[in-house]
């Protein structure tokens, strides 16, 4: 696993690039934080699912969500990771994904992004949740959560095949 810890901060807008990668930081006098990103890199495997929703708690607790927001998001980045692993890259430990979790101060933005199979999220209808457990059909209940627990929820590919899973929860 890797990991990436990168907090991005506002400067004096009289300070340029130069002038700051110059001075090699030593007199770098930071003003603000506006915020704070972890990046992983994940083998597809669910033994870092709890270690993962760790990580969403902590960032949900600096954001400024309650408890049961911060459970929501867990409970999303967890099926979203499930999802990757076991459908994306179908439970093959030698592939990775990378996970992306950024905040501030009333948000949160979570990013997956893996080169699996290619789905379309939007191709699963809405389950039928008042239906008995016995007539229902397998899967699609975890999209549904993520839907329902998220505020915003986008789906991806580019051009070189990288599929993104893009998720964002404003504290209300």
């Amino acid at each position: 696993m890797q990991c990436v810890f990168l907090m991005i901060w506002k400067v004096p807008p009289e300070a340029s690039t130069i002038d700051i990668a110059n001075s090699c930081f030593p007199n770098l006098q930071f003003y603000e934080i506006i915020m704070q990103r972890l990046s992983f890199d994940f083998p597809a495997s669910t033994v870092n699912l709890a270690k993962i929703g760790e990580l969403a708690a902590h960032a949900g607790q600096k954001a400024g969500f309650s408890n049961v927001n911060i459970g929501d998001i867990q409970v999303a980045i967890d099926e979203a990771c499930t999802n990757t692993i076991i459908h994306g890259l179908e439970k093959d430990s030698t592939r990775m994904f990378q996970l992306i979790i950024q905040w501030d101060a009333g948000k949160i933005e979570i990013l997956i992004h893996e080169t699996g199979v290619s789905f379309d999220p939007e191709s699963i209808g809405l389950p039928d949740i008042e239906a008995p457990l016995e007539d229902r059909s397998a899967g699609g209940l975890g999209i549904y959560l993520v839907r329902k627990l998220m505020d915003e929820v986008k789906y991806s590919t580019d051009e070189d095949g990288v599929k993104t899973l893009y998720m964002l929860k404003r504290v209300k």
